[in-house]
């Protein structure tokens, strides 16, 4: 069976998700880390998540997706600085979104993500979140932007990572053997 994708609205609603949850998250890591530890500890669950999302859709390794996200980990302690793990992970994502899970040749695809890349940093920079509401705000938003590359740049046309064989759609196959049945008995 062949599962249809829809990014877009996937996006969407793990954004929704993740606004919705930052700001009791925050609160509990806030009890284990500090605050600015337990801010980008959020983000990069978030980036996390939607990372393995888009390695899902794209068929991309799982390990793969698993180690970028543990380099994102890294980031977070080597920083020690929101705005400079912010950019790490606006790296992070377009790395995996179009260095690993969809490898779509052409210009188009890097300006989309450069555009993207650049549009959500400056969201959050002049939001400039600095309570948890401010930051759930800035994430929604953030994945809505996110949401954009898919619009722009279509699923369909980028290529997976793994280029296994795909399974054909029952309704294409029971098309064609109704199309080779009737073409049998018209001979």
């Amino acid at each position: 069976m062949k599962i249809q994708q829809r990014p877009i609205a996937s996006t969407i609603l793990l954004g929704l998700v993740c606004a919705l949850t930052f700001m009791p998250l925050s609160m509990i890591l806030n009890t284990v880390v500090s605050w600015s530890n337990a801010i980008c500890l959020a983000l990069w669950l978030y980036a996390g998540g939607y990372a393995f999302l888009l390695g899902h859709w794209s068929r991309a390794g799982y390990r793969t997706v698993g180690f970028a996200v543990l380099v994102l980990l890294t980031a977070i302690f080597l920083v020690k600085s929101i705005a400079a793990f912010l950019l790490f992970t606006l790296v992070f994502i377009s790395w995996i979104r179009s260095g690993v899970c969809f490898q779509k040749s052409g210009g188009i695809s890097l300006a989309v993500e450069l555009a993207l890349c650049v549009a959500g940093g400056a969201m959050v920079a002049v939001s400039a979140p600095v309570s948890p509401l401010g930051w759930a705000l800035a994430v929604w938003m953030f994945f809505l932007l996110q949401a954009l590359y898919f619009v722009i740049i279509d699923i369909q046309d980028a290529e997976p990572h793994d280029n296994g064989e795909n399974e054909e759609d029952p309704f294409e196959r029971a098309c064609s053997q109704a199309e080779n049945i009737l073409a049998r008995e018209a001979k």
